[in-house]
């Protein structure tokens, strides 16, 4: 089960796993917007409720700030969704931008929260033993196919294949010297042949960093903008993975305007700032 809260106020909205952990997540932010209704009184911190009026207040401060979190969601409460997905902000096919480091903990729930509706797997990486071990320790069971698209040699070697015995499983091998127009050219028949069968995909594209550092910003660019519109063409759910220090301000804010939505993971939330 996954829930979401959006903020009535701002663009911000959060995705986990867990209600408790939604809540929290919305207390926390309706807080940044209300903290000028808590105020010092001579020994105890107040506060006034902005949606109703109600005053209450206490000597400890952290009580009090907790107490006012809670007061604040009661009336925001309503706005808390119950069995959603990102995807369905923009009607299940669409992209992504996940900023998270590659390997982390935020980036798994999100590669889990985006891989487990589907059907199909493609996951185009430099790290395909750390994607196939999620599959095998996170989700349930293996899709109905996987592949496997890196310059990685010898990309199962880490694997025990008795893990490996019941799942279909493709692997497409890619020269490090491949350009962006073949790279595309490359995925792109990849999608065709398991669009054709009627799955809904989810591809999981890790190496957005390593093409920022590669070419150019402009080519780049160029190339993500044609590479997400052709797997919306193909009903892809595709999502990208970026470390924001691994890039300058500057950079990402080129490169976000790319993508459908954008979302910030750390641990198992997944948030969106609007």
């Amino acid at each position: 089960m996954v829930y979401r809260w959006r903020c009535r106020h701002c663009g911000f909205a959060s995705w986990t796993p867990g209600r408790d952990q939604a809540s929290e997540a919305a207390k926390s932010h309706l807080l940044t917007h209300y903290t000028e209704n808590i105020r010092r009184e001579d020994a105890r911190l107040g506060w006034a409720c902005p949606h109703c009026g109600t005053t209450d207040g206490h000597q400890d401060r952290d009580r009090a700030v907790t107490e006012f979190k809670r007061h604040l969601f009661d009336h925001a409460e309503v706005d808390l969704a119950a069995d959603v997905h990102l995807a369905d902000e923009f009607g299940g096919t669409g992209s992504v931008l996940v900023k998270a480091p590659l390997e982390s903990t935020g980036a798994d729930s999100a590669r889990v929260h985006l891989l487990t509706p589907t059907d199909v797997y493609v996951f185009v990486t430099q790290d395909p033993t750390d994607r196939l071990r999620l599959i095998m320790d996170k989700l349930p069971e293996w899709p109905t196919h996987t592949v496997v698209i890196t310059t990685t040699s010898r990309p199962l070697s880490d694997i025990d294949s008795v893990d490996l015995e019941t799942a279909s499983m493709e692997v497409v091998q890619l020269t490090k010297r491949l350009g962006l127009s073949r790279l595309r050219e490359t995925i792109g028949a990849v999608l065709d042949e398991h669009e054709a069968t009627g799955g809904k995909i989810s591809l999981e594209f890790d190496i957005l960093s390593e093409i920022l550092r590669t070419f150019d910003l402009r080519e780049a660019v160029q190339f993500l903008y044609a590479f997400t519109k052709q797997c919306a063409r193909s009903d892809v759910l595709s999502h990208y993975y970026l470390d924001p220090k691994s890039q300058s301000t500057s950079v990402i804010n080129v490169v976000e305007d790319v993508f459908d939505v954008r979302v910030e993971a750390e641990g198992v939330m997944l948030r969106s700032p609007g």
